[in-house]
């Protein structure tokens, strides 16, 4: 009886040691300011969407989903019409030769557009169900991103930009720039970021405040934005350094992890043995290639 209690006992101090390592080693998630800032928007639901929803048009041409169900496809307002409001008027069910078909009604220019959907309407009306028709930017949308974003003085870290002609350029990345206005962006990213940076040149960036499905999408505001200056996170970079590596170069002397932060991860590396030690290159696709001794750079080709 003595031992089948000291067993119990045992069980149980052994139950309350892997509950509370448990506990210990499991981490809370950290959630940025940055992505506080894009917890502030959800994409709404096709049934919560109410009549007078208005939306931008991000391309020239109608959309070609619109098109289809024309009767007047030849309509001379169908083309030009980036930045123009379409208005949404609602759910409708038409029969057609397949069957009862569901369709989103908009206006614009007096005249009435509409998209087919895939769902029946109960179907609709009793799920989160969010129609996909890239062309239309919410206006409500840009609206809260402007007024939140608007004047804000944030890090950018990429230096893909776009010029004011619409032009990508090589510009720089983990520099102080401010946020001048939020506005339509284009059929991949809905919203486009006029930023202006301390000379006081103006670019922009396209993105989205939506969360994003996959870890790997680098667009979303969080992995373009940040409110923290990002050379806080490696004091030991000297600042000259740090100059190449905010213009995505490279110079000799600088060690793997500089070459990593400034230009990126290698596609291919070999070692290459010597007599007075180990060389080690880079190959980007690009055509760029690094070569290291001893840790650090020593002869390279940056394209």
């Amino acid at each position: 009886m003595m031992i089948y209690s000291r067993n119990i006992l045992s069980l149980i101090f052994l139950i309350l040691i892997s509950c509370t390592a448990t506990k210990m080693g499991k981490k809370e998630e950290v959630i940025s300011l940055e992505q506080s800032y894009m917890a502030n928007f959800k994409e709404e639901p096709l049934k919560d969407w109410e009549s007078g929803k208005m939306f931008i048009c991000v391309t020239e041409e109608l959309p070609s989903l619109l098109e289809e169900n024309l009767q007047n496809i030849s309509n001379p307002e169908n083309s030009g019409i980036k930045g123009e409001i379409f208005k949404y008027k609602g759910l409708k069910e038409e029969q057609t030769w397949s069957g009862v078909q569901t369709f989103l009604l908009y206006e614009y220019a007096n005249q009435e557009y509409k998209y087919k959907v895939s769902k029946p309407l109960s179907d609709i009306l009793n799920s989160e169900f969010k129609p996909l028709l890239p062309e239309l930017v919410s206006l409500d949308y840009i609206q809260k991103a402007d007024s939140l974003l608007k004047g804000k003085e944030l890090y950018i870290k990429t230096p893909n930009w776009y010029n004011k002609d619409g032009v990508e350029t090589k510009g720089q990345k983990y520099v102080l720039i401010t946020i001048v206005e939020v506005s339509a962006g284009n059929k991949i990213f809905p919203l486009s970021i006029k930023f202006k940076t301390i000379g006081g040149d103006e670019y922009s960036v396209y993105t989205t405040m939506y969360k994003p499905l996959t870890t790997s999408q680098y667009s979303t505001f969080d992995k373009i934005f940040t409110f923290t200056n990002p050379k806080n996170k490696y004091p030991q970079i000297k600042d000259e350094i740090w100059q190449y590596i905010t213009q995505s170069k490279v110079t000799l002397g600088m060690t793997k992890d500089e070459c990593k932060i400034s230009i990126g991860l290698p596609n291919k590396v070999n070692q290459l043995p010597e007599y007075s030690g180990l060389r080690e290159r880079w190959y980007y696709n690009t055509g760029t290639y690094l070569e290291f001794k001893d840790g650090l750079l020593v002869n390279f080709r940056q394209m």
